[in-house]
């Protein structure tokens, strides 16, 4: 069914439900506070509640289909057995074949796979027998994908289960103060360690989340894209990572440093493309300690909303012994709006990853005001001259 014909069925239910309303004298739904808390229909009629019914399925599917199957497993995700990896992807298998594998009960796996399928994952093409649905296929064929998943139901949603214990807790100095090891994360799964101490001691679960990273950079705003074509680097230099990469193959006048630790700038180094040795090249740096590299452009790709705003401080000052007149500092952060402000698609995606950054680090986004007074609390002298917004970024 296509888009049209399924929008087609949903206004057709809607006109029913429209005209029943208003047949009865009853109001239309909204959100006000006095509008009844269940859908009105005071005379049970069965042909109200099937298109109620079919509404609901109907607009579902709808929103599925407009999430993509990624973004719908993003929004509803469990892991544990590892179960997308032991289904074929061009065929089915049997519960029983799967109990054997996962040591789960038939019944069990009956249970908790029928529930998925009703939110898309998974299905069953004949009874008793489980296959792929291009969400749930999208966890095996796309291998960043499927570490985002593993790090976000096993290290980011238990914390979400901790926030109010560490708000009450740990956060009474407010979040600009706060601390990583206070944060919900280091509660639930970090016993008592920061996010940064957890990943440093377990390589494997490291090396998950650098995927995971990877798999955000690859979503709507985080994408290297806007970074790349959305800025006017033809007048500017310099950035870390992989973005260097990218921005050098771009911009054949840019050359660059990369800062990081150095088992990360070892890693880089040897992945360096032959063909930018000349113009990329890598230092092992803590950004907690001065900057000795004088360069016409400082670039910041998701660091300072790691950190409170005492610490994102801390990281400016420190470049600025080494800035010349006419150097700059260009963030590439996450800054919030007002509510209403962009639509609520993007909104909504925004506040999580806020809430999410409370909830992991014990910090948040920041709006315009919040990064100024960063700045301003770095060195008196720096000053925001503007946020540029690339064109197609989400939020």
């Amino acid at each position: 069914m296509s888009l049209t014909d399924l929008a087609a069925r949903i206004t057709a239910n809607a006109q029913l439900l429209d005209a029943h309303l208003k047949s009865h004298n009853l109001p239309s739904p909204s959100t006000s506070i006095h509008t009844c808390p269940d859908f009105p229909n005071p005379n049970n009629d069965p042909a109200v509640e099937s298109a109620r019914i079919a509404l609901l399925e109907d607009t579902q599917t709808l929103r599925n289909y407009a999430l993509g199957p990624a973004q719908v497993i993003r929004e509803l995700c469990w892991n544990h057995f590892s179960i997308p990896t032991l289904i074929p992807l061009k065929s089915s298998t049997s519960y029983t074949t799967l109990s054997s594998q996962t040591n789960l009960p038939e019944r069990t796996l009956r249970l908790l796979l029928r529930q998925s399928f009703l939110n898309g994952i998974f299905y069953e093409p004949e009874p008793d027998r489980v296959a792929h649905t291009a969400s749930s296929a999208a966890l095996v064929t796309n291998a960043p994908f499927y570490d985002w998943f593993g790090h976000s139901v096993e290290e980011v949603f238990p914390a979400s289960a901790k926030l109010a214990e560490a708000l009450e807790r740990c956060n009474q100095g407010g979040i600009g103060d706060g601390r990583a090891e206070d944060s919900a994360f280091s509660l639930a799964v970090g016993d008592g360690e920061s996010v940064f101490e957890f990943f440093e001691k377990r390589p494997d679960k490291q090396r998950r989340f650098r995927g995971a990273m990877e798999a955000v950079g690859m979503d709507g705003g985080h994408d290297l894209g806007f970074v790349v074509g959305g800025f006017d680097w033809g007048k500017v230099g310099g950035s870390s990572g992989f973005l260097s990469i990218a921005l050098a193959n771009a911009y054949e006048n840019l050359s660059f440093v990369v800062q990081d630790y150095k088992h990360t700038v070892d890693e880089g180094r040897a992945a360096l493309p032959s063909h930018l040795s000349e113009r990329v090249s890598f230092q092992a740096h803590d950004f907690f300690a001065p900057q000795t590299v004088a360069g016409d452009v400082y670039l910041l790709r998701h660091v300072c909303h790691n950190w409170s705003d005492k610490n994102a401080a801390r990281i400016l000052r420190n470049l600025v012994p080494a800035m010349k007149s006419s150097s700059r500092i260009l963030l590439v952060e996450v800054v919030t709006v007002r509510p209403g402000v962009v639509n609520r698609v993007q909104e909504k995606y925004m506040r999580n990853v806020d809430v999410t950054m409370l909830q992991m680090l014990n910090t948040q986004e920041r709006s315009r005001e919040d990064w100024e007074s960063v700045v301003t609390l770095a060195d008196k002298r720096l000053k925001v001259l503007g946020i540029h917004r690339p064109e197609g970024f989400d939020y």
